[in-house]
């Protein structure tokens, strides 16, 4: 079931992987090539078990403001402070970024209280 913009708002972004900062501010994320526990051991014999994903400045400016407390809202009000009129449509884009990491397992958007 897809979630309207107003109950997207409402939901809480939380880091579900490891990242890397960069000496320049540049956020790697480092998600497993494999997700499921049952592949463990395949991930533990290969070269190199991770997707190392780059982030522009945009998406590592939102990625630190992921604290498991701030909502969808929260977010995209942090965003406009920090970028201006260079992030507008400021809801549209930034829920387009965090439904793409989401669906890509780079974190989870849970209801705000879940433990």
């Amino acid at each position: 079931m897809a979630l309207t913009v107003g109950e997207m708002m409402t939901l809480v972004p939380v880091r579900a992987v490891a990242f890397e900062t960069l000496e320049d501010g540049r956020v790697v994320l480092l998600r497993p090539k494999f997700l499921s526990p049952a592949m463990g051991w395949i991930q533990r014999l290969l070269p190199r078990p991770v997707f190392r994903v780059k982030l522009d400045a945009k998406g590592a400016f939102i990625w630190g403001v992921l604290d498991g407390h701030r909502t969808a809202a929260m977010v995209c009000e942090a965003v406009r402070e920090h970028f201006g009129s260079d992030a507008e449509p400021v809801e549209e884009r930034t829920l387009a970024f965090l439904h793409q990491m989401a669906s890509g397992g780079f974190i989870r958007l849970e209801t705000p209280g879940t433990p």
